[in-house]
């Protein structure tokens, strides 16, 4: 909870009134006796006062510097090395897997660099932390050196197996003992494109189910490879309703 003031300052008794001789006494004696009170409780509210000016001061800055970040973000330019000419605010840069917000512009961007100069503040940093994009769209990206998260499922010994897309769009696995069955769950949603790539290990020496949605070419879902491995891809576009099924790799050695 935000700061905020608390305290109450105690009522105190009525001034006492030199027109009223015959209860100027008695009053009197009731404010002053309310009096120190009341003075401790004005100076409580007096420091609490100090605390949420303080408060809403830091919010202020904080509000503030966040809105600069957010700014900075929403103009990045991508790598400082690929940067030329004149850098206006608000501008952002990554170098040396830092993410870095420029504080003021520059007539050469080139002539100060992230993590040298003071005219660059450093906002992020990729350091191997996974980065939810929650469906943000990325346009026109370069990518370089890239890699994909194996979902390995193992020696999966028959029975019912899924292959969720959240674990990653390349899945190993292995057919053995028994009949398998495969379920495919967390497709993207109808619209967007999602495909995995399945590396299946001696997938013809069981019986093998696939999804009913799955559709495969001639409508017939391929033979298998007893003791191999075989790559088979699978792709949607409208959220799982319908996959479709290609066998790519045939007892690859």
């Amino acid at each position: 909870m935000a700061d905020q003031i608390t305290t109450t300052v105690r009522t105190i008794s009525g001034t006492p009134d030199r027109d009223d001789p015959d209860n100027f006494n008695t009053e009197s004696d009731a404010f002053f006796e309310d009096l120190p009170g009341a003075i401790t409780d004005i100076n409580a509210v007096a420091g609490e006062m100090n605390t949420v000016a303080s408060s809403v001061e830091t919010d202020a800055a904080d509000a503030e510097s966040a809105s600069a970040v957010s700014l900075a973000a929403a103009n990045f330019q991508g790598s400082w090395s690929s940067q030329t000419g004149a850098a206006a605010i608000p501008y952002s840069v990554l170098h040396d897997s830092k993410f870095w917000m420029l504080n003021t512009g520059l007539a050469d961007v080139t002539a100060k660099e992230p993590g040298v100069d003071v005219e660059w503040t450093q906002i992020g940093a990729l350091d191997g932390t996974a980065i939810d994009m929650e469906d943000t769209v990325l346009t026109r990206p370069k990518f370089l050196d890239v890699s994909e998260t194996v979902n390995v499922l193992g020696d999966l010994a028959g029975g019912t197996d899924d292959i969720d897309l959240e674990d990653g769009n390349v899945v190993t696995a292995t057919v053995s003992t028994s009949e398998q069955t495969f379920t495919f769950s967390n497709p993207p949603a109808s619209g967007s494109n999602g495909s995995f790539t399945l590396f299946l290990t001696n997938g013809g020496s069981q019986t093998v189910n696939w999804p009913g949605s799955v559709d495969w070419p001639a409508a017939t879902a391929p033979t298998l490879t007893a003791a191999g491995v075989d790559v088979l891809v699978f792709t949607t576009n409208d959220g799982g309703t319908t996959w479709l099924g290609f066998l790519v790799g045939l007892d690859i050695s």
